[in-house]
């Protein structure tokens, strides 16, 4: 039935518009995409675009938007004591499962606001309890820094094309976060 959410049609539709922009996305900058562009790849008339989105913009933050609910339905998931490695490991797979929307938003897209969204998500977690031992007045310091730290190894990984599994990926993540915890915590010892 045309309309229902979840008719196989729409669903149809909306993957190959999605499709098209990623494919898009890979010649040219987010600005310089029109929906024109976008039909003629997808093989859908304007009218059906402008059924899902407003512009290009739109299905692309869309895209964005989609991904970042997945994440944080992870975190509400998983247990605290679970982060870092279920959660790590969950939210690697879902970045293997969408490497070509994922590519361009942690390596090509210049204007998009990641490190603040992702910043915003890990703060939904409950880091008090992840770091106890570290003091309130340095935990902003501590996530900022792991979580742009993620983004760099998470963005090598992409523009390496993936060659190592999500699990290894939980290792070296674990690894340098651990490391990077206790000097940090060595270093707010020192401080006080």
């Amino acid at each position: 039935m045309v309309g229902i959410k979840g008719n196989r049609r729409v669903v149809y539709t909306k993957k190959a518009i999605k499709d098209s922009i990623l494919t898009l996305l890979e010649e040219k900058e987010i600005h310089q995409i029109t929906v024109t562009d976008i039909c003629k790849r997808a093989d859908v008339n304007r009218g059906t675009f402008y059924a899902h989105y407003k512009d290009p913009h739109d299905l692309l933050q869309t895209m964005e938007d989609e991904l970042f609910h997945k994440i944080v339905k992870y975190i509400d998931e998983t247990p605290v004591n679970e982060y870092s490695d279920s959660l790590l490991l969950n939210v690697l797979e879902l970045i293997s499962e969408n490497r070509a929307l994922c590519k361009i938003l942690f390596c090509r897209q210049r204007d998009n606001k990641l490190l603040d969204k992702l910043i915003v998500i890990a703060s939904k977690a409950d880091l008090e309890q992840i770091s106890e031992e570290f003091s309130k007045s340095y935990s902003h310091y501590y996530m900022r820094y792991i979580v742009c730290g993620c983004i760099a190894i998470v963005q090598t990984w992409l523009e390496n094309d993936l060659p190592e599994s999500p699990s290894e990926i939980v290792k070296i993540i674990n690894s340098v976060s651990t490391i990077n915890y206790n000097d940090l915590t060595q270093a707010e010892i020192t401080l006080k």
